[in-house]
């Protein structure tokens, strides 16, 4: 590294740290009742909101406690599970969420502003990001890879913390405790599935702990099996799934008691079939219109009449009402996880120990991609073309029809390949990590670190039954020739196709199957090294007590590369394939420090007052220097009573997927309804959407301010309560402007606004914006997004000891409670002629997928338990407030509302929703020896999520409905 950079780090990292006049974070740890409840009675609580640690110190930043207690209370097979019901986090990355080609990954996703701006640590180290071929987002971390037998403990920051842990902390950090001090041995075993009989999970864990060397080793290793057989269709088992409610929205042309867009069920494929259907456009005879080909009760292929719906035509390719098939989509997808972690630390003197991890996690996971709908290249989207001299088609018309279709001429069909199957994405991610390093105490109060670790990800995925676009074409494009029926073309003949009849139901040979079809195969591997020292203690005492100082030297150095066979190489599969990434890497080099100065005693009759400061410089290879920091005060004017405020800025670095990642046409290709003049009547045609990275990209800048007040009334033993306010800020965010988004800010309702920064992005025929056909859109990541959120956190707290009415032995009854109340949301991908000041989201549960993604106004979670020494029992609800689908839309709620309008919906209610979870444990052994019996119902009441569910996944809403699980797990 260059001496400037070196100097840069030093000076910047130094000077801030006093210089700031700001306020920083403070966070209350757990009190003692609380503390014993969460962590099994730990009397030493060190929290994690900072570099400094002290015994029952009140950390800098508002944290979340959760123990091993709660961990057992949900009966949790995955950390992600429990960390995802805490109201601040938004479950949009899980194997629970649904949806096409959910890759069964676990990423956190604080306050909703995606998971990469929530940093993952383990014991404070980071760990190696899962990146996906062809992704042009940031990888995050996976909570996969972390045996939940092994955690003591997870504290979650929520607040920015940077200069204290660096990049990618703008929403908070979420640090992840091993027990590394366990005794004896530890097991569990347990089986759930739903009340549908699917979502079967089957889980294991083992862990071990012992001491040796006279005390001065200690050794702990543990791992985990979990595999869960996944779901079958939205709309096979459950009620909801098979009405097909969904969102549709019309054009301007629509009838006038109708709203721009349209909440209702059965709402179907319109204009495509399984077996083919003639369109329903001037392109076809009239008399052939709406005919569908269907498979006799022979086999013989002719056609019949389509039960139309309502709207065909007017809802792109969907309709009301009417007989056909409906999306192929799964609740969760199929998974099998491993993961195995081991600790070792070594006394070699008296205050020095060295210390070894290692970690390995598999994770597969089976799901389905969009079933085919191939389209014609340059053809208008999902439409086949079907020569009249194409035996199959001659064979499924009569002579009557067939003469109506003009020589040499063909159909527009509209072609859903169901007979095929959907393709399948079959994804192997593979990780590792090994770390090491020293630690010890002295001089004085002062405790040091050194540290390094290598991490490796490895994943593939593979979709198979994908069709190769210009293969599968020239397989259905058949011809008569010397008797017998073969593929149109002689260069496709030569290159070994065979005909395929899709009328009616498809018909065809392993070889025609195997020329038209085949599996994308990706693999990407990510790496991580990084290596650290840290040393913190107190430099003196000042009038109100002993001055604390933390500071540390951090390197980084990140691969990613990824390898797909040559068709995705070549853009050919008809679905989006990922290309070749050439290996490439960034590194970093930081330095921080950190205070903590009491300016106030709390002897004082002021109560205590204690300045917290922190400072952190940045050097990228990619980005240059960048500088972050954060202050605060923390006053306590009496025992009971504790307020709290900050500021800090906060930053996340782009990613080399990012920076790097080649650009990609989308497929299957966009369709654009063109509404300018010189397009007046003519139907929707395609274009090239192109992805892709950018290797200008800066850092993204986060500013956190918050303010807080914590009561723990004395008069009330074991009670305490919080309330904090939040607004993050986030400038220069990565992100890639929609392809759609950008023709409506462009072109619009037909009006061209040539000034607009959005027409820059659109690739015009003859480059003429007012009268070209619209030819690509590009939408690469760039620095240009702005985020925005503020609301207000609560949290409650109470443990009450109790006489324990079964056995006589002392119990507690404990209540705890969390709360996040979101005033605002917004983005500026909402940013648009329309709404030049965006949309605030708060408030907005609906419009998942296919959509703005939006927070809810309220969202709690509190759980009742008694724990005694025998029997444990807890009864948790969660809740989501009332909100909107989409509060870009105005509903008949609204007094403005009138069908008129642009942005009209039939309805714009998501009502509230309430998850009743229940849980209990008996302990058959004694407290040396534990065995203990246990089973959860999650979902008591089996309440369906509001629908739309947003086309198979929700972030918010229980999918699966009742879930049990019984199991048995020991300590010894």
């Amino acid at each position: 590294m260059k001496m400037r950079s070196i100097s840069w780090l030093l000076a910047t990292a130094a000077g801030m740290a006093f210089a700031s006049p700001v306020l920083a974070q403070q966070v209350v740890a757990p009190d003692n009742a609380q503390a014993a409840d969460d962590t099994g009675g730990s009397d030493t609580i060190v929290v994690s909101g900072s570099r400094i640690d002290r015994a029952g110190f009140i950390a800098p930043s508002p944290t979340t406690v959760i123990g091993e207690q709660a961990i057992e209370d949900r009966a949790t097979v995955n950390i992600a599970d429990i960390i995802n019901e805490v109201p601040s986090f938004r479950r949009t990355n899980a194997p629970e969420a649904g949806g096409i080609g959910n890759q069964a990954i676990n990423s956190p996703d604080l306050r909703g502003l995606g998971a990469t701006r929530t940093l993952v640590l383990l014991d404070r180290m980071r760990l190696p990001s899962v990146n996906f071929p062809g992704a042009t987002v940031a990888g995050a971390t996976d909570l996969n890879l972390i045996p939940s037998a092994l955690i003591s403990r997870i504290d979650v920051v929520t607040g920015g913390a940077s200069a204290a842990y660096g990049s990618g902390a703008i929403a908070g950090v979420l640090n992840l405790q091993m027990n590394t001090r366990l005794e004896g041995l530890k097991g569990n075993v347990q089986y759930g599935e739903t009340k549908y009989g699917d979502a079967e999970d089957s889980f294991a864990s083992l862990a071990g702990g012992l001491s040796f060397a006279d005390g001065r080793g200690h050794i702990v290793v543990g791992g985990e099996y979990g595999n869960n057989e996944g779901t079958g269709l939205v709309n096979d088992l459950r009620a909801w799934g098979r009405a097909n409610v969904a969102s549709v929205s019309f054009g301007a042309n629509r009838a006038a008691n109708l709203p721009a867009n349209l909440i209702t069920d059965n709402v179907l494929w319109g204009t495509l079939t399984p077996g083919g259907l003639i369109a329903n456009s001037a392109a076809n005879p009239a008399a052939l219109r709406n005919l569908q080909f269907v498979a006799g009760s022979g086999g013989a292929v002719t056609t019949a009449p389509f039960d139309v719906g309502l709207y065909q035509g007017q809802i792109g390719t969907r309709m009301v009402g009417g007989t056909n098939a409906a999306d192929y989509q799964v609740l969760r997808a199929a998974t099998e996880r491993y993961s195995a972690a081991a600790n070792a630390t070594f006394e070699i003197t008296d205050g020095m120990e060295l210390w070894a991890r290692g970690l390995y996690a598999q994770l597969n996971s089976e799901n389905i991609s969009a079933q085919i709908r191939a389209a014609q290249p340059g053809g208008t989207a999902n439409f086949l073309s079907i020569s009249r001299n194409n035996p199959y088609l001659q064979a499924a018309l009569t002579p009557a029809q067939l003469a109506l279709i003009p020589a040499n001429g063909s159909l527009t069909i509209g072609y859903l390949g169901n007979d095929f199957g959907p393709p399948i994405i079959d994804t192997d991610s593979e990780t590792y990590s090994l770390a090491g390093g020293l630690r010890g105490d002295g001089p004085g109060t002062w405790q040091w670190d050194l540290g390094v670790q290598y991490g490796r990800n490895k994943t593939i995925q593979d979709q198979s039954n994908t069709a190769i676009t210009a293969n599968f074409l020239n397989a259905i494009n058949a011809i008569t020739l010397n008797g017998q029926t073969v593929c149109a073309s002689q260069a496709a003949r030569d290159a070994g196709c065979q005909p395929i009849n899709i009328l009616g139901r498809a018909s065809y040979s392993d070889a025609a199957y195997n020329y038209a079809f085949g599996t994308a195969h990706s693999e990407a591997v990510s790496t991580l090294l990084e290596a650290s020292a840290n040393a913190s203690g107190e430099l003196g005492n000042l009038w109100a007590g002993p001055v604390s100082a933390g500071f540390g030297f951090e390197y980084r150095e990140e691969t990613f590369v990824t390898a797909v066979d040559p068709i995705s190489q070549a853009g050919a599969f008809n679905a989006r394939a990922p290309r070749d990434f050439p290996k490439a890497g960034v590194s970093v080099t930081e330095a921080y420090v950190e205070t903590i100065i009491p300016l106030l005693s709390e002897d004082w009759f002021t109560g205590s007052l204690e300045f917290n400061g922190a400072a952190r410089a940045t050097d990228y290879s990619t980005s240059g220097d960048v500088a972050t920091w954060k202050a605060g005060l923390v006053w306590r004017p009496i025992s009971a009573i504790m307020v709290r405020g900050t500021m800090s800025r906060d930053i996340r670095a782009p990613s080399l997927t990012e920076l790097y990642t080649a650009a990609v046409t989308v497929v299957p290709r966009p369709t654009f309804a063109d509404t300018r003049a010189a397009f007046a009547g003519q139907t929707s045609y395609q274009y090239d959407s192109v992805t892709g990275g950018n290797p200008g990209l800066k850092p993204e800048i986060g500013r956190t301010d918050s303010f807080g007040v914590v009561f723990t009334p004395g008069f009330l033993p074991g009670f305490n309560v919080s309330a904090d306010y939040f607004d993050i800020k986030v400038k220069q965010a990565i992100g890639a402007t929609g392809a759609a988004t950008s023709l409506t800010n462009c072109i619009g309702s037909g009006t061209v606004d040539v000034t607009s920064p959005y027409c820059g992005l659109i690739t015009f025929a003859n480059n003429d914006p007012l009268a070209g056909r619209v030819l690509s859109v590009l939408s690469q990541n760039a620095n240009f997004a702005q985020f925005q959120t503020r609301g207000i956190d609560f949290a409650l707290n109470y443990v009450v000891p109790v006489t324990d009415f079964l056995t006589g032995e002392e119990a507690r009854i404990t209540l705890s409670s969390q709360a996040t109340h979101v005033m605002e949301y917004r983005s500026t991908f909402d940013v648009s002629r329309t709404f030049p000041n965006g949309v605030n989201r708060a408030g907005q549960s609906g419009t998942i997928f296919g959509g703005t993604a939006g927070i809810p106004s309220w969202v709690a979670n509190t759980t009742l338990a008694y724990r005694g020494s025998r029997l444990s029992a807890n009864v948790q609800y969660r809740f989501i407030s009332k909100g909107r689908f989409n509060n870009q839309f105005v509903g008949p709620d609204d007094p403005s509302y009138s069908p008129t309008l642009f942005n009209s919906i039939s309805d714009n209610i998501v009502p509230a929703r309430g998850y009743v979870n229940v849980g209990a444990a008996y302990n058959l052994g004694t407290d040396e020896r534990k065995i203990e019996v246990y089973g959860t119902v999650n979902n008591l009441l089996n309440q369906a999520p509001p629908l739309p569910a947003s086309g198979g996944g929700n972030a918010w809403y229980d999918l699966l409905g009742q879930t049990w699980r019984l199991g048995v797990r020991f300590e010894m």
